[in-house]
This record gives structure tokens, sequence and C-alpha cells, in this order.
């Protein structure tokens, strides 16, 4: 897909515009909100499946919630940007089989690794290693940590973005935490127009608010 008619994406990844269309149908269905998303975010989404293997219907349910058709989510609350030039609009994350890895760090913090290694081996038997004695090890190293996330609401994952307007949320783009600020917006003032022709004129109002 080049930029003439699009986003850009992976340079190793191609597809149609009717290719896209089928994609939104099939996962977009018959979500009210539908015409509230950018192309952008279904290029992205697209992507992000294609190369990430992130199955759409992730990023879908956070949405859902951020709709009020779903409920019961332990990820991370919805958050507005403060500072430019993504200041006004918000995120929110998505959660995914990938990003567990990075859960289980975040969770076990500076010393959860130590301490929980000196709890299980505490418990030997004269420096004995058993076969319990690993499965509790491996069992409290990978799960403790994200179950702690979760029931604090915490579990993390990719950025959706989006604007509030006129008590609506238009969802523009989903990204990970390492794209930079203004190649986020840039993208989003490039790309969303032809979704959203007054997009930058909302933002700077949210800004206005915020």
């Amino acid at each position: 897909m080049s930029d003439a008619v699009g986003p850009k994406v992976p340079p190793s990844l191609s597809f149609t515009m009717e290719e896209l269309e089928r994609f939104r149908v099939v996962y977009g269905g018959t979500r009210p909100y539908r015409d509230r998303m950018s192309t952008l975010i279904w290029v992205d989404m697209f992507a992000m499946e294609a190369t990430y293997g992130i199955n759409p219907n992730e990023i879908l349910r956070s949405i859902d919630e951020l709709e009020g058709l779903a409920s019961g989510s332990r990820i991370k609350p919805p958050t507005q940007f403060k500072f430019h030039p993504l200041n006004g609009l918000w995120h929110k994350h998505f959660f995914a089989a990938r990003f567990i890895a990075h859960n289980i760090s975040l969770g076990l913090s500076r010393n959860g690794l130590e301490k929980i290694v000196r709890e299980v081996l505490g418990s030997s038997v004269n420096g004995v290693i058993t076969e319990e004695i690993v499965a509790e090890l491996a069992h409290r190293v990978t799960n403790e940590p994200i179950e702690k996330r979760a029931a604090e609401g915490k579990l993390t994952g990719e950025w959706i973005i989006y604007v509030e307007h006129e008590g609506r949320n238009f969802y523009l783009t989903c990204k990970p935490h390492s794209t930079g600020d203004q190649v986020i917006f840039d993208d989003i003032a490039r790309h969303c127009r032809r979704d959203f022709p007054d997009i930058l004129k909302w933002i700077s109002e949210a800004a206005a608010t915020s």
C-alpha cells in the first residue's frame, strides 16, 4: 500500500484497499463506533496482526470498554496526554499475550525476583532442590507479578490514541510506547484528516480545555 492512498506500513507488508475493507468488515462488524475509527487505526491493527500476531479483537476489546460495551478489564485506565504535541489526545492501553513478559518484569520490580527465590528456596530441606520447589518457583515468578498487576488494574500493553469531541471518542491510531510523540502527531495530522477533516481543530479544542 503506497503513501499515495494511505498511511505507511512496514516495507515487507502490502495489501489493497479492498483487503483493508474486508478486514474492517470482519472485525468492525456492527460495532456502533466503527464510523469513528480512522483508516489509520485500521491500518495499524492490520499491520500489528501481520507483524506481531496481535489479534485485532484484543485491541477492539479495550475500545469496547471505553464505549461502555464491555467491563471487567484489568488494564490501566485511559490517560490524557499533557504535553505538546499530543496534549488534548487520550491514550488507552490494550493487552495482548506478547506483553506478558513486560508485565512480569514490571510486577517483579527491583527486588521482587530475589524475594521470591529467597522465600521458595528457604523451604528446601538441607539445601535439596526438589521438583516441587522448582515448580513452585516457576509458578510464583510467572504468575504472581501478572496477578498483582491485574488486581491493581495495571496491566499494560501498547496505546490506542483517541480524541474526545462533542461527547464521543474518535479513535485515531494505535502505536507502541516507543513511537515518538511527534511521529504520532504527524501521522494523525497527515492521515486522519481524510476521515475527519476537522481533526486538528478538535485536538486544539480538547487541549485548550484539558
